[in-house]
């Protein structure tokens, strides 16, 4: 009957049900109703092949689930989805530790393009040779300590940072009024 079913049901060759029941039970998933779920999904997606399937489970990996959890997201995976994640952890070879962190900041600080945000996180930690959470740690106390100096750099002891008020969307003065209050006494 286990057999019939995903044969002449639904067209698997003997190779692709081998795949099958291997797959479900190093999941630890050896109840027939899950095997017959994973089976139904894949005949849905015309999988036919062993490395089709591979492919396909390939974006079920707990690591993924655990990456979109940790975004907030309890679905399955987009492929864009998937080519972020496959991005952080294979191009920009991230462990967990680091995407969970971007992950936990991106939530925080938005609600929508959550993955966008992300990325454009973990893009700028790899193009500054992030490798653990602790060059994170050096990366926050460095930009906590440009902030509380105002952005004043080292050379000219002026402030790197534009003044701001409510009129941000107007070219903001930088004037002096130290400076132009005594050349008005002088004259």
């Amino acid at each position: 009957m286990f057999s019939f079913f995903f044969t002449d049901t639904l067209h698997f060759s003997d190779d692709l049900i081998d795949y099958l029941i291997q797959y479900c039970v190093e999941k630890g998933k050896k109840n027939f109703r899950y095997i017959e779920k994973v089976a139904v999904s894949w005949a849905e997606e015309g999988i036919v092949t062993p490395e089709q399937a591979q492919a396909a489970s390939a974006g079920y990996d707990k690591r993924v689930y655990s990456i979109m959890k940790a975004l907030g997201k309890n679905s399955v995976p987009t492929n864009t989805e998937l080519n972020f994640i496959n991005r952080w952890t294979t191009d920009y070879a991230f462990n967990t530790d680091i995407i969970f962190e971007a992950c936990q900041r991106t939530v925080l600080n938005t609600d929508k393009n959550r993955f966008q945000y992300a990325d454009r996180m973990l893009s700028m930690w790899k193009e500054q040779n992030v490798r653990n959470t602790a060059d994170i740690a050096k990366l926050d106390e460095s930009y906590r300590k440009s902030k509380k100096d105002g952005g004043r750099t080292a050379e000219t002891g002026v402030s790197a940072r534009k003044p701001v008020n409510r009129f941000n969307q107007f070219t903001q003065n930088t004037y002096d009024f130290d400076a132009l209050e005594k050349k008005l006494l002088s004259n």
